[in-house]
């Protein structure tokens, strides 16, 4: 694995991480990481993609891993406003560094969790530029609830500033996601999976589990909800196949509710898109017990990508 910096538009260094230990590539996967971690999480899974022929490039987000200046209070903070569409501006920087870099080689995409919203509004801006993407433990959520959120974030931010460190809405976006399995650790982080020893990485991660800003809070609503408005579903390119996966006991997707809609919606607007749950796995599946299956099962659309 190499570390490079890319420069995205505004001059900011892009901390990113390659995996091109491939003889003979066959695509490149550009892979989103979620909120609260970073890309060298993937390790394991882009090791397993080189050694069936796909180079890897994951960038970390403003505001996370080592793209964050830690010294400016950056962890958990995108931009004053309009963080969203500055990260899904940074990721089709990178995307032009791969076609670059790999000009004969075809892209797809994997957003995971908060990338996965990421890669949605990427497929809705930059429809010509991926041959496939993968959406993992995405979800559907509620109009008023994203409004409320977003109005709440628009307060706080006025009030005590773009880094304020947001507890009040993480207490209401985040922690009851653990409801469930709170009987199980005392992390907070056992809805990540069913294997505690991945939940034990992230906790013990300093550059995992950050709470965000109320500007980060109020763009990432802000970003779901135009994902959300089928208008902007149907300049997705109907051509690209759309994978969407998830565990079933997965808290982030309403335990298969807001996948299932997701997919409705897809569906509604002649999207090309299939649909894989992975019973009893929560939101990690490729740090879960299930790991390899789900892997397989990637591997297997990438190449049909081809």
């Amino acid at each position: 694995m190499k570390e490079i910096k890319i420069k995205s538009f505004d001059e900011k260094e892009l901390h990113t991480s390659l995996w091109d230990d491939v003889e003979k590539p066959v695509g490149v996967l550009q892979l989103v990481h979620g909120s609260c971690e970073h890309a060298f999480r993937y390790n394991d899974f882009a090791s397993t993609l080189n050694k069936n022929g796909w180079i890897v490039v994951a960038n970390d987000h403003r505001g996370h891993g080592k793209t964050a200046d830690l010294a400016n209070n950056e962890l958990g903070y995108l931009a004053d406003d309009d963080g969203w569409n500055t990260i899904i501006h940074d990721l089709k920087i990178v995307n032009d560094f791969i076609k670059k870099t790999y000009p004969n080689l075809k892209i797809v995409m994997l957003g995971h969790s908060m990338g996965s919203f990421m890669a949605r509004t990427y497929l809705i801006d930059y429809p010509e530029t991926l041959s496939g993407c993968v959406l993992s433990g995405t979800a559907w959520h509620s109009k008023f609830v994203l409004k409320f959120g977003t109005n709440v974030a628009k307060k706080n931010q006025k009030k005590f500033g773009p880094k304020h460190i947001d507890k009040y809405i993480w207490k209401l976006s985040y922690r009851p996601l653990n409801k469930k399995f709170k009987k199980e650790g005392t992390t907070g982080c056992e809805w990540l999976s069913i294997n505690q020893e991945n939940v034990k990485k992230f906790n013990d991660d300093e550059l995992c589990g950050q709470i965000f800003t109320s500007s980060t809070f109020k763009d990432m609503f802000s970003g779901i909800l135009y994902n959300q408005n089928q208008k902007n579903i149907l300049k997705m390119n109907s051509n690209t196949p759309i994978l969407l996966v998830a565990g079933t006991n997965d808290p982030v997707g309403a335990y298969g509710k807001g996948v299932k809609k997701t997919y409705q919606a897809f569906l509604k607007a002649n999207k090309n898109v299939k649909l894989k749950f992975y019973e009893n796995l929560r939101h990690e599946i490729l740090f879960d017990n299930d790991k390899d299956l789900v892997e397989k099962d990637t591997i297997a659309f990438l190449n049909s990508c081809l």
